[in-house]
């Protein structure tokens, strides 16, 4: 795979941008967990799924978190909100058989040893993979958060995202620390 650096102040500033006019960028001076909320929700908004993904889904968007909510009552006030003109459902997943219905899926820190089969389960369906385990995108994850000098950043597996039927904006490939 091929890894490509891009550290873009100006992009980043314009995705900065996206999160205030979100009404959620005061997000962005909170908690690791308020400031990756805030960036998985806005995530949604630069990926386009299949059509059929969202009329299935009756145009909503479940975000299933896996492992310890780590993210407190973040994500509370987002239940029923629209996003990019989807209606967003948050759901605490416990078994891997609670991830059909999830158009996104969050991977926590607290469960690396699930990484893998969660990933197995999904791989090739239009599932937005998100996880902070140092080897999620290695191992088929699609988003995957990680700090750099006290900030919050994300890589992208571009070829998982494919393969999952998903479309990333360019914008959202342009702020990534790094694609592969």
């Amino acid at each position: 795979m091929m890894k490509k650096n891009v550290h873009n102040p100006l992009a980043l500033t314009v995705f900065i941008v996206f999160f205030l006019l979100a009404g959620i960028g005061h997000c962005l001076e909170g908690t690791e967990y308020q400031i990756k909320g805030a960036m998985m929700i806005n995530f949604i908004k630069f990926v386009e799924w299949p059509d059929h993904v969202i009329l299935d889904s009756n145009g909503k968007i479940t975000i299933g978190i896996i492992g310890a909510n780590l993210f407190g009552n973040t994500l509370d006030p987002i239940e029923g909100k629209s996003v990019g003109g989807k209606q967003l459902s948050i759901r605490y997943i416990t078994s891997l058989n609670q991830l059909s219905g999830c158009q996104v899926l969050f991977v926590g820190a607290s469960e690396p040893h699930l990484c893998y089969q969660v990933l197995r389960k999904v791989s090739g369906m239009p599932v937005l993979t998100i996880g902070e385990d140092d080897d999620f995108t290695r191992m088929g994850g699609i988003i995957r958060f990680f700090n750099e000098k006290n900030h919050i950043r994300f890589e992208i597996n571009q070829t998982a995202a494919l393969k999952s039927d998903l479309k990333l904006s360019a914008k959202l490939l342009e702020i990534a620390a790094a694609i592969y």
